[in-house]
């Protein structure tokens, strides 16, 4: 796993540096916030360990800029025990804070527990581009906005989003959402997917794409015609 380290004090981030590369994670290390958006911007990781008192941009800005483009965990590491503090650092969007100095045990067990909670996070959700499926309360969000859906059109959409970018069969369609197979003349799922595209704003046929005398297939790029 990627993890980016944002410290500025060469001890403490040599020390963490040392004993997250001994547990077997990568860690990248820099030390200022400039220098870590730039970073979170142009690269993927796993998690970011973020201080808060920080040359040219502190870490709350740091991670605000974070949570406007990327859904990572991130752990804020600091000096400052005040309640004030803490609650400043959760309420821009850290998933905890652990005051210095620390144990390396109790920070492992942060990481894990952390890394746990997104995991069961993840595998509750589909995410194909700007839509995400909540599979546990059968919710579509799309471009931030919930869209409501009956119990067949969830599960069309959901099939569709698993193959996402990959054409889907009508018959193979029929055979997964209905449990039946293609009846010759039959244009139920056409009439399913017309039901969804208005409800996503999908007129343009950018989000549900068709494949010509085949079925359908999802975009995670939603652009172009279909």
């Amino acid at each position: 796993m990627r993890f980016l380290l944002v410290e500025d004090d060469p001890y403490i981030g040599q020390m963490i540096k040392d004993a997250l590369s001994h547990e077997g994670y990568q860690v990248y290390w820099v030390r200022d916030g400039y220098e870590a958006v730039k970073r979170i911007l142009e690269e993927d990781f796993d998690m970011v360990l973020l201080d808060i008192m920080l040359p040219k941009m502190d870490g709350i800005k740091v991670c605000k800029r974070i949570r406007e483009t990327k859904d990572i965990p991130v752990i804020m590491l600091t000096a400052k025990t005040q309640v004030e503090d803490r609650v400043e650092g959760l309420s821009a969007g850290a998933d905890d804070y652990i005051t210095k100095p620390f144990s390396f045990k109790e920070l492992l067990a942060r990481i894990r527990a952390v890394l746990r909670r997104y995991k069961r996070e993840e595998h509750d959700t589909l995410k194909v581009g700007e839509l995400e499926l909540r599979l546990s309360s059968f919710e579509v969000i799309y471009r931030g906005k919930k869209i409501p859906t009956t119990q067949k059109e969830f599960r069309l959409l959901k099939l569709l989003a698993e193959r996402a970018n990959r054409a889907v069969s009508r018959e193979e369609i029929y055979s997964k959402v209905w449990g039946y197979s293609h009846q010759e003349g039959s244009n139920v799922v056409d009439v399913y997917i017309k039901n969804l595209r208005n409800k996503l704003g999908d007129q343009d046929h950018r989000l549900i794409r068709t494949v010509r005398a085949f079925g359908y297939m999802l975009s995670s790029e939603d652009v172009g015609q279909s």
